[in-house]
C-alpha cells in the first residue's frame, strides 16, 4: 500500500496535466472565436455574421417558446430512436451467441449493409414511405443509427467468456438468472458505447431529416431561416445543437458510461464474484 507521500506527487502531476488540457482547450477556443470574428468583419453580415450577432440571436431563441417546443419535438424523436436502436441492435447482435447459424447473417450481411447504406437514401426513403411525418423522421434515425449500435453490441457478445458463463450455470438452473447477471453487465459497456456514439449521430441525422419531410424540429426551423436567408439563425440553432448533444453526454451518457465501465481487471473480477453469489443465493433459495 503506498504511503500519502507516495501519492502526493502523483496526484499533483495527474492535477497539472488536466490543467494543461483544459488550457489548451479554451486556449483553442479563443482562437477559434478570434478566427471567426477576424472573417466576419471582411464579409458582409448577411454572409457570415459576426459572433456577437449569434450570441443576441442565441439569447433571442432561448426567450422563444417555438423554438423550445422545436427543439423538444427534435429531442424526443433523438432519444425514441436511440433507445429503440439499442434495444433492437442489442437483440439482433446477442443471436449468434445463441443461435450459432446467426452469424453468418448478422456479421456478413446485416453490419457490412447497413453500414454501407447511404444516410441520404434513408432520408429520402422515409419520405417516400411515410411521407412528411414524424414517423418518417424516426424510422430513418433508426436504420442510420442501428449500425453504430449493431457493431459495438456483436463484438462485446464476442467479448463475454464461455467460463463464465458456465461457472454461472454451476451456480444456478436459469439460463434468464445468468444473462441478468453475468453476461448483460459483461455485455453494457459495449451497449452503452454505442448508445453514445448512437447519441451524437442522431441528432445530426434528425436535422437532415427534417429539413427532408418534417413539419416541426429544429431542422424544420432551419429550413425556415434558410428560405429568409436568416444565416445567424442557422449558426445560432447549430450552436444550440452542440449545447444540447453535450449536455445530454455529460449528464446523462457520460455517468452512466463510467457506472458500467470497470476501469481495472480486480473491478471486473469483484463484479463478476457478485454476480455468481447472486445467482447461488437465488439458487439456494429456490
Amino acid at each position: 500500500m503506498s504511503s500519502p507521500d507516495q501519492r502526493g506527487p502523483t496526484s499533483l502531476s495527474a492535477a497539472t496535466q488536466a490543467l494543461a488540457r483544459r488550457l489548451v482547450a479554451e486556449l483553442f477556443v479563443a482562437a477559434a472565436i478570434a478566427a471567426w470574428w477576424i472573417t466576419a468583419a471582411r464579409l458582409p453580415p448577411k454572409i457570415f455574421p459576426s459572433p456577437v450577432q449569434v450570441f443576441w440571436e442565441l439569447v433571442r431563441l432561448s426567450t422563444d417558446p417555438e423554438f423550445w417546443a422545436n427543439a423538444a419535438a427534435t429531442g424526443s424523436r433523438v432519444l425514441l430512436a436511440v433507445v429503440i436502436a439499442t434495444i433492437v441492435s442489442t437483440a439482433v447482435g446477442l443471436l449468434p451467441r445463441y443461435i450459432k447459424w446467426t452469424s453468418g447473417i448478422v456479421d456478413d450481411v446485416l453490419v457490412p449493409f447497413f453500414s454501407s447504406f447511404p444516410a441520404i437514401i434513408w432520408a429520402i426513403l422515409g419520405t417516400v414511405w411515410f411521407g412528411l411525418s414524424s414517423a418518417a423522421i424516426l424510422l430513418v434515425q433508426v436504420l442510420i443509427i442501428f449500425p453504430f449500435c449493431l457493431v459495438n453490441v456483436t463484438e462485446g457478445a464476442k467479448e463475454i467468456g464461455q467460463e463464465e458463463v458456465e461457472m454461472g450455470r454451476s451456480f444456478g438452473r436459469r439460463p434468464w438468472a445468468i444473462f441478468w447477471r453475468i453476461e448483460l453487465p459483461m455485455l453494457s459497456p459495449f451497449i452503452i458505447a454505442g448508445a453514445r456514439i448512437s447519441y451524437g449521430v442522431c441528432w445530426k441525422i434528425s436535422i437532415i431529416a427534417e429539413l427532408f419531410g418534417g413539419r416541426s424540429g429544429l431542422g424544420y426551423m432551419m429550413q425556415w431561416a434558410q428560405d429568409f436567408g436568416s444565416v445567424n439563425s442557422i449558426i445560432a440553432i447549430c450552436l444550440a445543437i452542440v449545447c444540447f448533444v453535450m449536455i445530454g453526454d455529460a449528464l446523462v451518457l457520460r455517468p452512466l458510461s463510467r457506472l458500467f465501465q470497470p476501469d481495472t481487471a480486480p473491478a471486473r473480477r469483484s463484479l463478476f464474484a457478485m454476480a455468481l453469489k447472486t445467482i447461488s443465493v437465488r439458487g439456494q433459495s429456490a
